[in-house]
């Protein structure tokens, strides 16, 4: 098995758990929504990653230590930006449901995260996969252009009376919804931006011995932070503010806590795995892994809106959702040939 394959079914892997998390974020009830996010974030953010690099990469502090501290602090600082995207992605689901609170962000994020560290590649126009590159991306955004066309007929027949789907709301809260969905994926695009930037501490991680592949995490537990920052501050504020720390022992909370921890590993596990994905395939991966693994992702999470009937009694904008998907995978077929052209072993590298 070449080092391809490898790469792409650990983006395979990632996608999947990335479209799967988001069904989580339904089961907060019956802690408040602040009290539920707080714990997803200190296991998915804090814990897991530490733990799970700590294990595969032991050097990882000294590399840490060893990056240029620039370099860190922009790494954190694209963490901190992603992280008010994660938090109106969580709240986006909960106004459209889990196939399109995923997918719009999701969508737009692939978008702007491949094609903004694809610029900061020295030499990026000469090189072969770059036709495919904006071919691919180009094609995945018709894709999101249909699924917020689907989402937006739902929503008609919904006001109408005529739908019956489940979990999604209506009118003016789709609209802030929409509005949320949207701003997230913009936001969680520096996601990546901030692992691009933090593959530094992963080179040193490598040069101390870790492997190619687990020292991608280190980059990950960096960006985490400022991620992780911003998650604490607004979830701490809103359970103060609404006076929800009590949530933590109502009746089922026990339930709500594991839903969360469970959230909050599957969320990390999608970016652990898509990190060592992505290192696999050199110089270009960031660009074209991250596309793979949010439009896998953005699949994955329509299947589950399907079968939790987020689509029921819609006919015609269900009809649109599939194709829209059917159009991300094709985006996914032609990126993957373009990462084929990339005859390269080399590593992401930044101008300037």
């Amino acid at each position: 098995m070449n080092i391809l394959t490898i790469a792409i079914m650990l983006i395979i892997l990632a996608g999947f758990f990335q479209g799967t998390f988001g069904l989580g974020m339904k089961k907060y009830s019956p802690l408040s929504w602040e009290a539920y996010w707080l714990i997803f974030s200190i296991f998915g953010m804090i814990i897991f990653p530490f733990v799970w690099t700590k294990l595969t990469v032991p050097e990882m502090f000294t590399a840490i230590q060893a990056t240029a501290t620039n370099d860190l602090l922009m790494a954190i600082a694209c963490g901190a930006l992603w992280g008010i995207g994660s938090i109106l992605f969580g709240l986006s689901i909960n106004y459209l449901g889990v196939s399109l609170g995923s997918g719009l962000p999701m969508g737009l994020a692939s978008a702007t995260g491949s094609l903004i560290p694809l610029f900061m590649i020295s030499g990026f126009m000469s090189k072969p996969s770059t036709p495919g590159i904006f071919t691919g991306t180009i094609i995945m955004m018709i894709g999101l252009v249909i699924l917020t066309i689907a989402g937006i007929k739902r929503d008609k027949m919904n006001s109408l009376g005529t739908g019956k789907t489940e979990g999604v709301k209506q009118g003016k809260l789709f609209i802030v919804g929409l509005i949320f969905a949207i701003i997230s994926g913009l936001l969680s695009a520096f996601g990546n931006i901030g692992f691009s930037k933090a593959l530094k501490a992963s080179d040193i991680a490598q040069a101390l011995g870790a492997s190619h592949q687990n020292a991608s995490l280190v980059a990950w537990v960096i960006v985490f932070w400022g991620n992780f920052i911003v998650s604490l501050i607004y979830s701490l504020y809103l359970l103060s503010k609404n006076k929800s720390f009590s949530s933590f022992t109502n009746k089922g909370s026990i339930k709500a806590i594991i839903w969360a921890i469970l959230t909050g590993f599957m969320g990390y596990a999608a970016i652990a795995f898509y990190g060592q994905g992505v290192a696999l395939m050199g110089e270009i991966g960031p660009v074209i892994g991250w596309s793979m693994f949010l439009a896998l992702a953005i699949i994955i999470s329509s299947i589950w809106g399907i079968l939790y009937n987020e689509w029921k009694g819609v006919k015609k904008p269900l009809v649109l959702m599939l194709m829209g998907n059917a159009i991300l995978i094709i985006s996914i077929i032609i990126l993957v040939y373009a990462n084929s052209l990339m005859n390269s072993s080399g590593r992401f590298v930044w101008r300037g």
